[in-house]
């Protein structure tokens, strides 16, 4: 009995000794991945790091010519809204009842379409 017992410790040991062989196995293949895995990463951030940098200039400068072109659409439009009070102006200067006359019936249309508007609201 104890040759059986010899060849089923043995058979044992074997089996345990190739599968602590087996996780040593794994887990240097496991390692092997993990470091493949982060130099793949290194990599494609050290390739992406460029084109990030290129696209963020590029947005910034978008964005510094949209505030340019919006500034001059300003300084547009404040020149042509000056232009439209003093042209306004000379007409009052130069016509004064007929530049009243023009605001009383602009004043009363405005009021005549407020009342539409409540009328219709009211409904």
């Amino acid at each position: 009995m104890s040759e059986l017992s010899n060849a089923t410790s043995a058979t044992t040991s074997e089996h345990f000794n190739r599968a602590a062989a087996a996780l040593k196995a794994a887990e240097r293949d496991a390692h092997a991945a993990i470091d493949c895995a982060v130099d793949g990463l290194a990599s494609a951030y050290g390739d992406a790091k460029p084109l990030l940098s290129r696209v963020s200039e590029r947005a910034r400068g978008y964005a510094s010519d949209g505030y340019d072109a919006a500034r001059e659409q300003a300084a547009v439009l404040r020149d042509r809204s000056q232009k439209a009070v003093e042209s306004t102006r000379g007409y009052v200067q130069d016509e004064p009842i007929k530049s009243l006359l023009i605001a009383a019936a602009v004043g009363a249309a405005v009021i005549a379409l407020v009342e539409v508007v409540r009328v219709r609201r009211n409904r």
